[in-house]
């Protein structure tokens, strides 16, 4: 009876363990903390003067499809923009006149970088700190159509 008693504890704490196993790894996957950034990429500064509620982490995609993700965000004083460090994926190489966006993902304000590919046949490389079109904020858009209409 004893035996069969460490048996079933022992079951029962392998089955413990691996639900907290797999509890961390939802909460890493949920967080995109399993993605790292490695050396099969290159990492491109992106100037914008406004991001709207773009965050670390946010995907960058082409065509739709996620090609990489916002590394950093800093703010440049020198310049008074802020400045997104992007990192690429290897297999993607875009074009140096390539156009840079920050786009909505949804109607709640999910925002990511958009990469429109240009017809420049030098490739960006690594390090490289371009100009990219600042996202359109909802408020400020609202708010000049309120004054516009008020000033009528």
């Amino acid at each position: 009876m004893l035996h069969s008693r460490r048996q079933t504890d022992f079951v029962v704490g392998l089955f413990v363990l691996a639900a907290m196993a797999a509890a961390v790894f939802i909460a890493l996957r949920a967080a995109n903390l399993t993605e790292f950034y490695g050396e099969n990429g290159y990492s491109v500064r992106v100037r914008f003067e406004n991001i709207g509620s773009l965050g670390q982490r946010s995907p960058v995609k082409s065509g739709g499809v996620k090609v990489g993700q916002v590394k950093a965000i800093s703010f440049n004083s020198e310049d008074f923009v802020a400045e997104v460090e992007l990192w690429i994926d290897s297999p993607h190489r875009f074009p140096r006149d390539s156009i840079f966006s920050i786009v909505s993902s949804n109607l709640l304000g999910g925002q990511y970088v958009s990469i429109e590919a240009g017809g420049d046949d030098e490739l960006l490389a690594g390090g490289e700190v371009v100009e990219g079109n600042s996202a359109l904020v909802l408020e400020h858009l609202i708010s000049k159509f309120l004054f516009d209409k008020a000033g009528e």
